[in-house]
C-alpha cells in the first residue's frame, strides 16, 4: 500500500460535515466487527477452557491407561504389573478392583456410590486424589485397613465427617439357605476429597484393595497406569501391548472419552461458524457503507480520474478501506474477547452446575492460534465486502458523472 492510495482510504472513509447518516453507518460496520471478532475469541476461549479443564480433572482422578484382565485364560495381574513399571514413560501402576455400592450412615442416610480398592502407597503416584483432600489425612489412611477416603459432594450428601462410620453395602451378596443375603462392611471416613469433577465428588470411594477383596470377595480387576505425559499415550500403550500379551484388554484415556472429546471438538466447529455469520453481516454494513461512499464522492473519484487516477488505483482506495475498517474492528474486537476471557478465567465469574456440566465454573483458555483465525477471518471477509463497491467505483465514467453535476 503506497502512502497515496493510504492517504486517499483514510481520508475517503471518514465522513465529512453533514453526512450525519454516513458516520452512522461507518460505526454500524465497525461495531458490527467488533461484535463478531470478540464473539469468536470469547466461545473458542471457552470451548477451549471446557475440553481441557475435562481432560485435566479426568485425568488428575483417572489413570492414562487402563489394563484389564480378559478373561481368555488365567492371567497374572502382579506379573503384568511388574512388566509395565519396567517400561519408558510409565510414571507409576497399581492394581485395582471396582463395585458399585449403597452407602449408608444412618436410618435416612443412604447415597449410592463406586468403591474402588487401591493401593495405598502408590495411589499418589497414578492419580491426584491424595493431593485433593479437604478433609483428614491419607497418612492414616495407609495405616487404618478399614478406612476409606471418600468424595465431599457424597460425604455431605449422606453427612459424615472424618472419623464417622459408615457401612458399605455391595450387590454381590452371598448365597444361604435362607436366601440371598447383601455383603456389608462397616468402614472409618479418613479423609475427604475434592477434585472439581462432579462425577468423582459424588460417588468416588477409595479402601485398601485387600481389604475389599476379604470385605466383598471382589478381586483385582486390572491395572491402572500413569505416565509421564498424556501425549505419550499411543506410544506407551504399544508398548504395553507387547509387553501383557493378549490376555489383557488396553485402553487409553482417549480412546475410552473418545466420544466426549469429539463432540466437544465438533461443538467448537460449530460455534466458530456460526459466530462467523456475525461479520459476515457486519459485512454487508462495510459493503453499504463503501456504496454509499460511492455514490456520495463520485465527483471526487470523477475529478481523480480526470487528473490520470487509474481504475487499479480506484480500485486499491476503497478495498483499502475496507481492509482499515476490518483492522480496527478487529483490533478492538480482539482487545474485548481477550480481555473478558482472561477476566472469566482469573475471577471464575460464570458458575455451573457441577452434576451438569463436570466442573463448577464457565472456564477460559485463550489460544494464539483461536486469536489469529478470529481476527484474519474477520479481516477476510471486510476486504470480500469491498470487491462489488471498489469495482463499481473504479468503472464510474468521469464524462457522465460531470455533466451531471452541471446540470
Amino acid at each position: 500500500m503506497n502512502k497515496l492510495t493510504k492517504w486517499f482510504s483514510i481520508k475517503g472513509i471518514k465522513p465529512r460535515r453533514g453526512e450525519g447518516f454516513l458516520s452512522f453507518v461507518f460505526l454500524i460496520a465497525i461495531l458490527g466487527v467488533v461484535v463478531g471478532v470478540a464473539a469468536l475469541i470469547i466461545v473458542n476461549s471457552v470451548m477451549t477452557g471446557f475440553q481441557s479443564a475435562i481432560k485435566d480433572r479426568l485425568l488428575s482422578s483417572n489413570a492414562d491407561i487402563i489394563v484389564m484382565d480378559a478373561g481368555i485364560e488365567k492371567s497374572n495381574l502382579k506379573e503384568a504389573e511388574k512388566k509395565i513399571l519396567k517400561l519408558p514413560h510409565v510414571k507409576g501402576a497399581e492394581l485395582f478392583s471396582y463395585t458399585p455400592v449403597m452407602v449408608s450412615a444412618g436410618e435416612n442416610a443412604f447415597s449410592s456410590g463406586n468403591l474402588r480398592g487401591c493401593v495405598p502407597d502408590r495411589e499418589p503416584k497414578v492419580t491426584n486424589i491424595p493431593r485433593h483432600l479437604v478433609a483428614g489425612s491419607w497418612d492414616i489412611f495407609k495405616k487404618e485397613k478399614n478406612g476409606v477416603v471418600i468424595g465431599e459432594t457424597l460425604a455431605n450428601t449422606v453427612g459424615v465427617t472424618v472419623g464417622d462410620r459408615i457401612t458399605l453395602i455391595s450387590p454381590l451378596g452371598i448365597k444361604t439357605p435362607f436366601g440371598y443375603i447383601p455383603r456389608t462392611g462397616k468402614f472409618t471416613v479418613t479423609g475427604i476429597f475434592n477434585v472439581g469433577m462432579y462425577q468423582f465428588d459424588s460417588a468416588l470411594i477409595l479402601a485398601h484393595i485387600d481389604t475389599v477383596e476379604e470385605v466383598f470377595g471382589v478381586k483385582p480387576a486390572g491395572i491402572m497406569v500413569k505416565l509421564d505425559s498424556p501425549d505419550n499415550v499411543k506410544l506407551a500403550e504399544k508398548e504395553i501391548r507387547k509387553a501383557v500379551g493378549d490376555s489383557f484388554i488396553v485402553n487409553d484415556w482417549i480412546s475410552m472419552n473418545k466420544s466426549l472429546f469429539s463432540a466437544l471438538k465438533l461443538e467448537k466447529l460449530a460455534m466458530f461458524l456460526i459466530l462467523t455469520l456475525i461479520v459476515i453481516v457486519a459485512s454487508f454494513n462495510i459493503s453499504s457503507l463503501l456504496m454509499m461512499n460511492v455514490n456520495h464522492k463520485s465527483k471526487d473519484i470523477a475529478i481523480l480520474k480526470t487528473l490520470g487516477a487509474k481504475d487499479r488505483f480506484i480500485l486499491k482506495v476503497f478495498m483499502t478501506q475496507g481492509f482499515l475498517i476490518g483492522v480496527i474492528g478487529t483490533i478492538i474486537g480482539e482487545i474485548i474477547g481477550i480481555g473478558i476471557s482472561f477476566l472469566g478465567e482469573k475471577y471464575k465469574l460464570i458458575a455451573l452446575p457441577p452434576d451438569v456440566y463436570y466442573i463448577d465454573h464457565l472456564p477460559f483458555k485463550l489460544q494464539l492460534s483461536d486469536c489469529i483465525i478470529a481476527g484474519v477471518a474477520a479481516i477476510l471477509i471486510s476486504v470480500l465486502a469491498t470487491i462489488y463497491p471498489a469495482r463499481k467505483a473504479a468503472k464510474t465514467d468521469p464524462i457522465k458523472v460531470l455533466r451531471a453535476g452541471e446540470n
